[in-house]
């Protein structure tokens, strides 16, 4: 991808999908912009990529939605979490491509977990899917 493919992927988003079904906050108001990106940390993707296939692994990304129940899930530590509330995020699955299928690797912390609630599971340490990346807004600074 260039830099103007990006550009114009973005801009695509930012025109339709970022202004789309309108997310409340924590405080039940509408808001009016979602998230613009989410920076995931090198030290999390080099983990996920070493849990996978070196020739066949990669990262899947799932896209989901902060709300008053599962805000709760990001760390202690993440910044005003219910700033997150109403916010679009991405959660990172390791993943390895089979002949039929692209197969999520759930770490070991994870596996008595329920499925449909993958996006819903926060890591610190290397666990697949990770979530609680640095979504602007809110966090638009380090």
């Amino acid at each position: 991808m260039t830099r103007d493919e990006l550009e114009a992927f973005r801009a695509a988003y930012q025109k339709s999908a970022k202004k789309s079904k309108k997310a409340k906050n924590k405080k039940g108001e509408l808001i009016n912009e979602q998230s613009d990106w989410v920076w995931f940390d090198r030290d999390t993707i080099q983990k996920l990529l070493e849990m996978t296939d070196p020739e066949k692994g990669g990262i899947k990304i799932y896209f989901g939605q902060y709300d008053q129940k599962n805000v709760e899930m990001l760390p202690e530590d993440m910044r005003k979490k219910h700033d997150f509330v109403g916010r679009v995020s991405l959660a990172l699955m390791a993943c390895n491509k089979t002949e039929t299928e692209f197969e999520d690797i759930y770490s070991r912390s994870n596996e008595t977990q329920d499925a449909s609630k993958m996006m819903l599971m926060s890591s610190g340490n290397g666990d697949s899917p990770v979530n609680a990346g640095s979504v602007c807004p809110p966090i638009c600074v380090p």
